[in-house]
């Protein structure tokens, strides 16, 4: 019985052993050839505009293809694989560059267009406070001065009824309203 569970436990481990070590060879062979996507990002980013950014992982791309070419040359088939997969990874780290500077780029840019936004945000909530304290400041004038006109009246009659009041020579003078100049 002993025996059985051995043999049955040793069939597992060496079917899972196949299973993990069979299916990373599969996976290399299925995918695209890494060395020609590696080639195409390396041209690609080997451009003017985004050769300062990508500069350190742009050579090791390029360093890790000049060694896969040279372990082809050799015959060591399987490290060439290795290092085209490493040029490919180095190319893909350097369109990761490339993207994360344009995307801080549009970042900054949509900032700056926020912090532009919140100053006139700020100025035009000022002149709305300011407009509303002169309506208030109208407000409490034009209630003032209604309130001193009834008082004003009234008194006015009293005493022009009692006796007339000295003239000083000067006469209120009204002003005439103002019309708009069209110019």
């Amino acid at each position: 019985m002993k025996r059985a569970r051995l043999k049955a436990a040793l069939v597992l481990a060496s079917l899972s052993l196949f299973c993990v070590l069979g299916s990373e060879k599969p996976a290399l062979a299925a995918g695209p050839d890494p060395a020609a996507e590696a080639q195409r990002l390396v041209t690609l980013l080997d451009a003017p505009a985004t050769r300062s950014v990508v500069a350190d992982p742009l050579a090791k791309a390029k360093a890790a293809q000049q060694r896969a070419q040279n372990a082809r040359g050799a015959g060591d088939l399987h490290h060439a694989t290795e290092l085209d997969v490493l040029a490919l990874t180095w190319a893909q780290v350097a369109d990761d560059l490339v993207r994360t500077a344009t995307a801080e780029q549009k970042l900054s840019d949509v900032q700056k267009q926020v912090s532009d936004l919140e100053q006139k945000t700020v100025r035009t909530q000022a002149l709305i406070e300011e407009t509303i304290a002169r309506r208030g400041r109208a407000e409490l004038n034009l209630t003032n001065a209604e309130a001193a006109k009834p008082a004003t009246g009234k008194a006015g009659a009293s005493k022009a009824g009692a006796s007339k009041a000295p003239a000083t020579g000067k006469e209120p003078v009204s002003k005439p309203a103002k019309v708009g100049s069209k110019k």
